[in-house]
């Protein structure tokens, strides 16, 4: 795939599809394509909106860089060929190029500007960056080669895997490529600056700063925002939020009570988290919580087999109670892995 740059807006294209200065027609992130004309019908997935089956278009990643919207040869669409022929007609070329560009064609294409409904903007402002990867971790069981002379001399950050909901705090610069990505905000937030956007998200959500829950007075508490813009570079910091009206409060926080614990920090211009030994300088140097390190081992070290780390994920977490498992990274490739202990799915009833 090659990044083609239409007024602005880069965008993903194929190898040898499109021309340097050719006219074409431009999706905006966020427009809803209806599934029912032809022309979209190979764009997936469909998505149902408002009652419609369609085509959300969403910024995607391409390596480094991000595409934001979509791109399509103006030759598929009558509607604006149409258009064109009547304009060259009329106008010379410079002209004719110049009125064109300035047409919209959404009605005549059925196309549609995506958002929220006034309450689901209330508790959402749709789904965290794409440009910050999930926080998802592979399962030891899915992981068999861990054992082999691959890994003999491999080391791994050794840490608690605490019992939380996944949150991510993230900070992008105005200047930066990642900005025109980001959600809109309601009238009256305070998350835009001149410096750039922070924006507070949940696994599935980019949260609005007066949403239900948590995840904001405990990142202002914090003082995340703050110490991100000070930062003035592009970058997430990701953890998870514990406390006493999260996840039935198994960490044993008392009533009331509610705290981050960072386990990754993203570099968001190079799309690569930071090694977990910078992480958690960094994360030291911001004032906050890291998840508990136990030390850094090679897996040959301190165990045989997959068994062997099921029965080390065993223990007591930062507040007496069973703690979930334990997390390894790689201190090499970054590559991380989850073990979760067999009293703590028998507890959760898994």
């Amino acid at each position: 795939m090659l990044l083609a740059s239409v007024d602005g807006w880069t965008c993903a294209v194929k190898q040898g599809e499109h021309k340097v200065g050719e006219l074409v027609l431009y999706f905006e992130i966020d427009s809803f394509l209806p599934a029912g004309d032809e022309r979209f019908s190979f764009l997936k997935p469909f998505t149902t909106w408002q009652g419609q089956r369609g085509f959300h278009v969403k910024s995607t990643m391409v390596g480094k860089s991000i595409s934001q919207g979509l791109i399509l040869p103006v030759s598929t669409f009558t509607e604006a060929t149409n258009t064109l022929e009547k304009l060259r007609q009329e106008q010379p070329y410079d002209e004719e190029v110049q009125k064109f560009m300035q047409l919209s064609f959404e009605e005549q294409l059925g196309v549609k500007k995506w958002e929220l409904t006034p309450d689901e903007a209330k508790r959402s402002l749709g789904q965290p960056p794409t440009f910050i990867p999930k926080t998802d971790l592979e399962r030891v069981q899915n992981c068999p080669n861990l054992f082999t002379p691959k890994y003999n001399h491999a080391i791994y950050q050794e840490s608690v895997k605490m019992d939380g909901s996944s949150m991510t705090a993230y900070f992008v610069r105005r200047d930066s490529q990642w900005y025109k990505s980001v959600p809109a905000l309601p009238k009256g937030s305070r998350a835009d600056s001149e410096e750039g956007r922070v924006g507070v998200c949940s696994r599935k959500h980019d949260l609005p700063e007066v949403s239900d829950g948590k995840f904001w007075p405990v990142a202002l508490d914090n003082y995340l925002p703050a110490k991100l813009k000070r930062l003035n570079r592009n970058i997430a910091v990701q953890g998870e939020l514990c406390g006493s009206t999260i996840s039935q409060n198994r960490e044993g926080f008392d009533q009331g009570r509610h705290q981050f614990y960072v386990f990754r920090i993203f570099d968001i211009d190079e799309q690569k988290a930071l090694c977990p030994k910078e992480t958690v300088k960094l994360a030291g140097e911001l004032g906050l919580e890291h998840v508990p390190v136990l030390g850094y081992v090679k897996l040959h070290d301190i165990a045989k087999s997959h068994n062997d780390l099921l029965k080390r994920s065993e223990g007591r977490g930062i507040h007496g109670k069973l703690r979930e498992g334990l997390v390894y990274k790689n201190m090499k490739d970054g590559r991380s892995f989850k073990v979760i202990s067999n009293s703590n799915l028998l507890r959760n009833g898994e």
